[in-house]
């Protein structure tokens, strides 16, 4: 069986230089750290969690707790966090809270707190209180954390700067009657929606209205129950269905939601971009391979995974433990393509 000194014999360091870099300690010299990896690899090094534990504390498992995973986005994210962990020399345990307080208690309780060293979660029902008290001490790194002041180490997605920039490019696009799919225009100044991701979107589409001197309609606010490709399919029937077009720009809060909407769209006989111009918000993998492919505001997904896995990282190693809960936001960027051809 390969140990730790074969390994650290293969990258030429010593062996609590191997470990250290294993555990994914950010003491060690990024050049020295992906060394040992990779003579981990070559070697087939395979670390004996429960032998670990005993001796140190840890797992070596940090826990990824995601509200759904049978979705592009969520699922791609998931992916990229989990390469970061791996990439520390650490396994994930990721589970699906499928947005119920109920699973988000269970997970926290059964599976995080008793098999993992941390945890990065993406909130939904349940309240900082509770998360608290389930974390059993061990520290948590909460995704689009919807409160309006942090308790945890926070990973914001950029939903008011990303929101607004999509906005912006319909408006450079040439479009003059603009409608937002997936949320209602109250939602930035409800206080419990206020911080929440619909928020957030919701707040960046009204700042770029009012800085392009368009006054905000409700009526152009159009509501899902749920960010479904589906609901979003239907509501495109509906529109296709009425006289006249409302809109020559839309901007759908997900792209699932935009290529649910242009399917719809386009079983009706209505045809994008040559009829309208729609947009989404993610960057999926998939929206590239659509006709037409869509365009996006792109989030920067290892951007968010390392955030969140540094923040975790340095919370179980024990940097600054009094320091207050900080809040990150990743990148993101416009990708532009045939979905917003520019109107003639």
């Amino acid at each position: 069986m390969v140990t730790m000194s074969d390994v650290a014999k293969e990258a030429q360091v010593s062996r609590a230089t191997a470990s250290y870099a294993l555990r994914g300690d950010t003491r060690i010299a990024d050049d020295t750290r992906r060394r040992v990896l990779l003579a981990a690899h070559k070697l087939r090094y395979s670390a004996n969690l429960s032998a670990r534990s005993l001796r140190s504390g840890k797992s070596g498992i940090i826990g990824v707790a995601i509200f759904e995973l049978d979705k592009p986005y969520p699922a791609q994210m998931s992916a990229a966090i989990s390469r970061q962990i791996n990439a520390h020399g650490m396994q994930a345990i990721i589970q699906q809270t499928s947005n119920s307080k109920q699973d988000e208690v269970s997970i926290l309780r059964h599976v995080t707190s008793q098999l993992c060293d941390g945890t990065i979660f993406s909130p939904g029902s349940i309240t900082n209180e509770e998360m608290q008290e389930l974390a059993d001490g061990k520290p948590l790194v909460l995704l689009d954390d919807p409160s309006a002041e942090p308790v945890f180490d926070s990973v914001m997605t950029a939903g008011f700067e990303g929101a607004a920039m999509a906005v912006r490019h319909l408006l450079d696009c040439g479009c003059q009657r603009i409608g937002v799919v997936g949320a209602d225009m109250t939602a930035s100044t409800d206080p419990v929606q206020h911080y929440s991701v619909r928020g957030r979107r919701v707040a960046g589409c009204l700042k770029a209205l009012k800085d392009a001197g368009i006054k905000a309609r409700s009526k152009d606010f159009l509501t899902l129950d749920r960010w479904d490709g589906e609901l979003a399919r239907d509501l495109g029937h509906h529109l296709a269905d009425t006289s006249d077009l409302p809109f020559d720009g839309i901007f759908c809060m997900t792209d699932s939601l935009a290529l649910g909407l242009i399917r719809g769209l386009h079983e009706c006989g209505v045809e994008v971009p040559r009829d309208l111009a729609v947009m989404g918000f993610d960057g999926i993998q998939e929206g590239e391979s659509y006709i037409p492919s869509l365009t996006t505001i792109s989030t920067d997904k290892e951007d968010l995974a390392r955030k969140a896995v540094d923040a975790l990282l340095a919370r179980l190693q024990g940097d600054d433990d009094n320091r207050p809960a900080t809040r990150t936001t990743a990148a993101c960027r416009l990708v532009v393509r045939e979905s917003t051809a520019k109107i003639r």
